[in-house]
């Protein structure tokens, strides 16, 4: 997901402007937050 949300944010600096840009930024904020969100969560408990 780092990968992926480096990959939309560099596509979005290249396009620079219009509506596709601010595509490629919002992508890049949804797979940063995806990224961050799988890094913190805590293991999940094993059913008994």
């Amino acid at each position: 997901m780092l990968l992926a949300a480096g990959v939309a944010f560099w596509r979005g600096w290249q396009i620079h402007v219009g509506h596709n840009a601010l595509l490629a930024y919002a992508l890049s904020a949804v797979a940063l937050g995806l990224a961050v969100w799988h890094f913190t969560r805590k293991p999940d408990k094993p059913r008994v």
